[in-house]
């Protein structure tokens, strides 16, 4: 009889994004922990991808089923990119539904298995309590940096935000000394949008569903055994502190970074126009403008945007996609490359086009880039820094904010805009300004490739076998869980 193996669950949520990080997470894992049985689960649609994509050969896959048309959600509603964002809780919601499921699944997986440890996504907390009723180990892996991550638990904890007047500065218990505007908050968060206070949807009187959704993964979230964060200790020792100071006897293990394998990105679809174009520049002459998967910005700012790039005649590549309230483009019909030009000024595709500076795409993944324009997401900051590219900051909403101010401390990004609201300033001289500084000849850019050179150093050494901070973080996460 064979002896039972160690088995490692991993549950992200359904979204690009966070499935490309648990996937890096599971190649970590195996390199370590090579004769355990590593199993991600998800809806049936994102198992199918995934085998056949053939990503990792060494990976399980189980698929809970999950029809959305059940939830009020639309027919392709099984992913967080699929979405408009006004759905987001309702999908949320809806994956709670999932444990009935997922509890079946653990059980029939800790019968079998020497040692059980689930590590899930921070938007399936629910999952503790599954691990909890089969004595399984469990701990979560937050996908943002420590900063972010710390920063986002304390403003969730003192919802609703009531900002000082006239300052605007939201104050944090816990962290007296940080300084965060109302403009650097997402705004439902604030109190004049009604969102009740922590504990209100307790009070008989229903709530509302976001704030009833956030005080169920913060009552869950208790009750975990650690915390992995993707995050490498020597980029972000403050952040670090701050973090643990916030979970208190919760261990948090930095074991960043986990960003998407550059083999990965290779394999995705590209057009080959965009190859050609990229091929034609010279090398580090691009600036990439991605605003992640899930963001838009408003039309009014992209006519800003557009105006900025063709002022700055530097060369760029812009992964559009429709503004924030075109629901017909979101919903794929109506978005076609002969539209673009209803959300930027007359003739601005001819004339970018024609002067060989500008290509609009979706997808970009090219060692020509010299600055990184992006809504600073923390799987975009990690891509950005892995490959030692500067990032001009828009953040649009949740923790990018928090990132952006990591990024400015270490020197590697200027923030150009911030925000998604109608508070939301966007000069296009301004932005034409950064754009040129960022990517000439200047001090400024000198001193930021120097530091980003400097921190994607620190993220190549964190994973060394000898000495490696992530590395030395994940072998003392898997004793303490038992795994090792």
């Amino acid at each position: 009889m064979s002896t039972p193996k160690k088995h490692v669950v991993l549950f992200p949520f359904t979204s690009k994004g966070h499935i490309a990080g648990f996937l890096s997470l599971a190649s970590r894992l195996h390199r370590i922990l090579p004769h355990a049985t590593i199993t991600l689960v998800s809806t049936p649609r994102n198992v199918a991808a995934l085998r056949a994509a053939a990503a990792a050969p060494f990976l399980d896959f189980h698929a809970l089923r999950f029809d959305p048309a059940e939830h009020g959600l639309p027919p392709g509603g099984k992913s967080q990119d699929e979405i408009f964002p006004p759905l987001l809780i309702p999908l949320y919601e809806a994956f709670e539904t999932l444990q009935p499921a997922f509890d079946d699944f653990v059980a029939s997986t800790a019968a079998a298995a020497a040692r059980v440890v689930v590590i899930s996504d921070v938007f399936v907390a629910w999952t503790v309590e599954v691990a909890r009723r089969h004595g399984c180990g469990h701990a979560f892996f937050a996908s943002c940096g420590a900063f972010g991550s710390a920063v986002t638990h304390s403003l969730f904890t003192h919802l609703p935000l009531r900002p000082e007047e006239p300052s605007g500065r939201v104050f944090l218990p816990e962290y007296p000394d940080l300084v965060i505007h109302r403009l650097q908050v997402p705004k439902y968060m604030l109190y004049q949008y009604g969102l009740p206070a922590a504990g209100a949807a307790n009070d008989g009187s229903g709530g509302r569903a976001d704030r009833r959704f956030l005080d169920r993964q913060l009552a869950h979230g208790n009750n975990t055994d650690a915390v992995l964060v993707n995050a490498v200790a020597e980029p972000e020792p403050a952040g670090l502190a701050m973090l643990r100071r916030t979970l208190r006897v919760l261990p948090v293990w930095p074991i960043g970074p986990l960003s998407r394998d550059r083999r990965d990105a290779a394999t995705e679809p590209t057009d080959d126009t965009v190859l050609r174009w990229m091929d034609t520049q010279l090398p580090g002459s691009v600036l990439y403008i991605s605003f992640g998967t899930n963001s838009m910005i408003r039309p009014e700012h992209m006519l800003e945007l557009a105006a900025a790039l063709e002022s700055s005649g530097r060369c760029f590549l812009w992964k559009i996609k429709p503004p924030e309230g075109d629901v017909a483009g979101l919903n794929g019909g109506a978005t076609t490359p002969s539209s673009y030009s209803r959300w930027l000024a007359e003739g601005f595709e001819e004339r970018v086009t024609a002067s060989k500076r500008g290509l609009l795409v979706r997808i970009l993944a090219h060692p020509s880039t010299a600055a990184f324009l992006s809504h600073c997401g923390w799987s975009s900051v990690l891509e950005s820094m892995a490959h030692g590219v500067p990032v001009i900051g828009w953040p649009l909403t949740a923790e990018q904010f928090h990132n952006v101010m990591v990024l400015e401390g270490l020197g590697v990004c200027v923030e150009v805009a911030r925000g998604n609201t109608d508070e939301t300033v966007v000069e296009r001289r301004r932005v034409a300004e950064v754009v040129k500084m960022v990517m000439g000849e200047t001090a400024k850019a000198d001193d930021m490739r120097r530091r980003v050179q400097e921190v994607r150093t620190m993220m190549v050494d964190a994973w060394k076998e000898e000495g490696g901070s992530s590395f030395e973080a994940s072998q003392a996460f898997l004793e303490a869980m038992k795994l090792k």
